[in-house]
């Protein structure tokens, strides 16, 4: 799966990244957060919860996380530190693991349908 850097102010790297929400969803998010080394007490938001912009909370290397949906309803979610944090953040493993996911021929298929995606895959040469 394909995902996206967030870049700070000065054009740095932050630890935040994104995932495109037509190939994965809320669920799925929170069960390949599961698997993650480094993180610990993922809670999926409930269904009426107050808020509809963070689905996910979470803990990485101890320190509150989230995923959010600016908005709540962006293409995109954002997967990053709940708060600004001091110091370097090795988001590595979270990211691969994204990185890794495949999701399911129908979901691509959905996915690809609502980026327009699908165009870009058949039009490419060589």
């Amino acid at each position: 799966m394909r995902t996206h850097p967030i870049l700070t102010k000065e054009g740095t790297r932050s630890p935040a990244f994104e995932v495109e929400n037509a190939y994965i969803g809320p669920t799925t998010i929170a069960r390949l957060l599961a698997e993650v080394q480094g993180v610990t007490d993922v809670r999926q938001r409930k269904m009426f919860a107050k808020s509809n912009d963070v689905h996910v909370n979470f803990k990485y290397r101890g320190q509150p996380w989230i995923v959010w949906e600016p908005y709540g309803d962006s293409s995109r979610y954002w997967i990053g530190p709940q708060d600004q944090v001091e110091g370097e953040v090795d988001a590595t493993g979270l990211e691969d693991a994204f990185k890794r996911h495949r999701p399911p021929f129908h979901r691509v298929l959905l996915g690809d349908m609502l980026t327009l995606r699908f165009i870009t895959r058949f039009t490419k040469h060589g």
